[in-house]
C-alpha cells in the first residue's frame, strides 16, 4: 500500500498532467499494476454519492497488511551459528575500541 503523498502523486500525474498509467509506473519506479489499482479506486470514489468524502477517505487511509497468512519462522541452528558469528565479532570490534563499526539490532 502506498502512502497518502504517493497516491496524491498518482492522481496528479495522471488527471492533471495527463501521463498515462505506464509513464507514472516508470517515473514513480512503482508497479504498473499499483498504479492501476490507485486509480481505479480514485475513478469509483468520483462516481459516489458523495464525492469529496470518498476521495477523503481513500487519500488518508492508513495502509494494512495482511499477515495472517505468513508462517511462524523456526530458529535453526544454522542462523544461531550466524548470531553467534555475528555477537563475537561485535565483541572483537567492541574490544578493539571500533565500537562504532559494531552491528546494531537494526543491522
Amino acid at each position: 500500500m502506498k502512502t497518502m503523498v504517493e497516491r496524491q502523486s498518482i492522481i496528479h500525474m495522471y488527471r492533471v498532467c495527463g501521463y498515462s498509467k505506464r509513464r507514472i509506473s516508470r517515473e514513480l519506479h512503482v508497479s504498473r499494476h499499483t498504479v492501476d489499482n490507485i486509480l481505479s479506486k480514485y475513478e469509483s470514489a468520483i462516481r459516489t454519492d458523495n464525492p469529496e468524502e470518498a476521495l477523503s477517505d481513500l487519500l488518508t487511509i492508513q495502509p494494512r497488511y495482511d499477515s495472517s497468512r505468513r508462517r511462524p519462522r523456526r530458529l535453526t541452528q544454522e542462523i544461531k551459528d550466524k548470531i553467534g558469528f555475528c555477537l563475537k565479532k561485535n565483541a572483537v570490534k567492541i574490544a578493539t575500541g571500533l565500537r562504532k563499526q559494531r552491528m546494531l539490532k537494526k543491522d
